[in-house]
């Protein structure tokens, strides 16, 4: 953007008159310069301003930067008087609401209208300028105050002007004397039989004005700025107007642009050399919703944090904000105000953080400390997530597990490996669109697959034995909400192959024998999270259809473990077999409880064990749930010692161990024997189990 410091200086009064101290000001303010042509009050800054800040490509933009720095007054540009009861010969429609106001003024023009040297020379510096004087003066405009606007030729409008999305592609010839293809769904300006202009990048020759025209339709407008990026890119052009409207235009400046430009094109306090000046015929006005009245709390006790200025004072603080146009409310709290954010800043200033960085820019970054602030000796609270992670990672590692970290990906032909599981449901798969590879092509559904080749190339190198966990995601579309995230869910992995102890003088245990050992790391799992640890059949896709069992954390299944089933291992190509567990982090998370822990007993324990008489189909950790329920003092674990069936027999016997034991003294062999008594009467009484003979 070209910022004329001639023009400036009609709107603020200048810090210095130095023009290298002016240029430190800018860039000390973000408005980087990178360039500087001429010199005194005839020097222009080129400055790079940034992506969303549509405020900064005006000289008046500056000017309030300016005065929010040295708490100066902005003198606003004078405007016409209300013209908004002489309605236009030339009515608009607008089909679209990406645009959101659209202004078409209808002036006649003096014939060989010319502007008065002063402004001529801003645009036309060193030469006259070529183009009509009405250009030349919209031009003006947008350096002075930022609205973009565009000149038709009345006598070239046919009817009507209609604002809408084109259907399909269109080929014009542009003011520039090029051949454009505009895509379709651009915005683009009509009359009854032709494209006049594509909305915010450039007008077209079928309506421009020449040095002849006597009557024209000034358009000023406000257009959605994410769609005029689109086209302009899509038609490999990059205007004034685009630039500004990219950015983000002023919806409230559509009017006061043309009443700018009302004031300046009438009579002889305006811009026109030597003439009666133009006059308005007409005004024809639509606009989209209401604009929103965006507010925001801000807490200067905050802002003094941030900026780490203690002694800042709230006054200061106001005013700089005033200046840069917000609108601001005290609150009934002490040091807490409500801002309201100015038209001209509604597409960039969003929350707190954005009214921060605008009072730290216009204090100056050099006033702020160099020095960090005190840090909060307060240590943050654990999340969920690391609470239960300090609770079981002591059983993982204890058990000699490694944690890693596998991808989130895997590639179609893991994909298709899972898929080969005949006659089972598999959870569907999300695939990327955009994957930088082949291998990442899909999101992870399990994370068997990770796990067990990683134990396989482990093997390959030479490892014995190889035991590893991680908690991650796995993703599908079925996952639902409630699991955490939609399509996500954290799981506890753990997968373990190979010997079980290491030493090469060992045998290697059987598969039976680990997968023993296996279940026992996560019953230590379920006791860390103060929950009673039990299995029950499975039918998991990707485990061994004779190998598998649910996990359950009390009564609710956690999770699924077992080894890898043949069908898989033969498709990923695994030379050993696997061991594998899916556990739910949501469940397990929900099912932690803080464990009261209890020193052991000096105490010497009693022991008294018994034989049920159990039904085939009954299930021994039932009846030792049975035996729990009675509550009975000192009773500190029920275990099965023994469990056979003699023959001819309809039944089973289960050898059961009670273990009584108090902390403060020695039990005496009369309570044991009244508590045994209690817990027999209630198993016949109330569940129908004898004692076996």
């Amino acid at each position: 953007m070209k910022l004329h410091v001639s023009i400036l200086s009609k709107l603020i009064e200048l810090p210095t008159q130095d023009m290298n101290e002016l240029r430190h000001v800018l860039d000390d303010l973000g408005l980087e310069v990178k360039g500087v042509e001429g010199a005194g009050l005839k020097t222009i800054f080129n400055i790079e301003t940034l992506a969303n800040r549509g405020d900064h490509l005006s000289a008046l933009g500056v000017a309030r930067e300016l005065s929010a720095r040295y708490l100066a007054a902005v003198s606003a540009p004078t405007v016409a008087s209300s013209f908004q009861d002489r309605k236009g010969s030339i009515p608009v429609r607008k089909a679209t609401d990406l645009c959101s106001r659209y202004a078409l003024l209808e002036l006649q023009l003096p014939p060989g209208m010319k502007l008065r040297p002063d402004v001529a020379s801003v645009m036309s510096p060193g030469a006259p300028s070529e183009k009509p004087a009405i250009v030349d003066l919209l031009n003006y405009l947008q350096v002075e105050i930022g609205q973009p606007m565009h000149a038709f030729d009345r006598d070239k409008i046919d009817g009507e002007i209609i604002i809408e999305l084109s259907q399909k592609p269109e080929t014009i010839e542009a003011l520039d004397g090029k051949t454009y293809t505009v895509p379709a769904q651009s915005i683009v300006i009509k009359d009854r039989k032709k494209v006049v202009a594509v909305a915010g990048v450039i007008g077209c020759a079928n309506s421009m004005v020449t040095a002849s025209t006597t009557r024209a339709l000034i358009e000023s407008a406000a257009f959605d700025p994410v769609h005029v990026r689109k086209t302009a890119r899509a038609m490999g052009i990059s205007t004034d107007a685009s630039y500004a409207f990219e950015r983000g235009s002023d919806v409230e400046g559509v009017l006061t642009a043309l009443r700018r430009l009302v004031y300046l094109a009438e009579g002889s306090a305006g811009a026109i050399k030597d003439q009666d000046g133009a006059h308005v015929v007409g005004l024809s006005y639509v606009e989209g919703p209401a604009q929103e009245k965006r507010k925001i709390s801000l807490s200067i006790k905050e802002v003094r944090r941030q900026v780490n200025l203690p002694r800042l004072a709230d006054v200061e603080v106001t005013s700089r904000l005033k200046n840069l146009g917000y609108a601001i409310e005290t609150s009934g709290d002490a040091g807490e105000i409500k801002v309201t954010v100015p038209s001209w800043r509604l597409w960039d200033v969003k929350n707190h953080d954005d009214l921060v960085e605008d009072v730290a820019r216009s204090l100056s970054l050099s006033r702020v400390k160099q020095e960090l602030p005190p840090l909060d000796s307060e240590t943050a609270e654990a999340t969920a997530l690391e609470q239960l992670l300090k609770k079981i990672e002591p059983v993982l590692l204890g058990q000699g597990f490694y944690e890693v970290m596998t991808r989130s990906y895997y590639s179609a032909e893991a994909v298709k490996a899972l898929g080969s599981l005949a006659g089972k449901k598999l959870a569907r798969h999300i695939e990327m669109k955009n994957s930088l590879e082949s291998s990442y092509s899909h999101l992870k559904v399990t994370n068997a697959v990770h796990l067990a080749q990683l134990a396989d190339m482990n093997h390959r190198r030479g490892t014995l034995g190889t035991k590893s966990y991680e908690v991650g995601r796995i993703f599908s579309p079925e996952f639902s909400a409630k699991d955490g995230y939609p399509f996500e869910k954290d799981v506890l992995t753990l997968a373990a192959a190979g010997r079980w102890y290491e030493g090469e003088w060992r045998k290697l245990e059987s598969i039976e024998a680990r997968l023993q050992l296996f279940r026992g790391v996560l019953e230590g799992i379920v006791r860390a999270i103060g929950q009673v640890p039990s299995v029950s059949e499975s039918e998991h896709p990707f485990l061994h259809p004779g190998m598998q069992g649910a996990l359950k954390a009390g009564r609710l299944i956690v999770g699924n473990y077992g080894v890898i089933s043949p069908a898989l291992k033969a498709e990923l190509g695994l030379k050993h077999d696997v061991i594998y567990a899916e556990l739910e982090v949501a469940l397990l998370t929900k099912l932690s409880t803080e464990r009261q822990g209890e020193m052991p007993s000096d105490f010497p324990s009693v022991k008294r064990d018994i034989t049920l008489k159990i039904p085939l189909r009954e299930q021994a950790g039932r009846v030792i749930r049975f035996i729990e329920d009675t509550k009975q003092a000192h009773l500190r674990s029920v275990l099965v010692s023994d469990d056979f069936r003699k023959e001819g027999e309809d039944y089973r016997r289960a050898t059961l161990r009670l273990v009584f034991q108090a902390a403060e003294r020695t039990l005496e062999h009369t309570e044991v024997d009244q508590a045994m008594a209690a817990v027999l009467a209630v198993l016949k009484e109330k569940h129908g189990l004898e004692m076996a003979s």
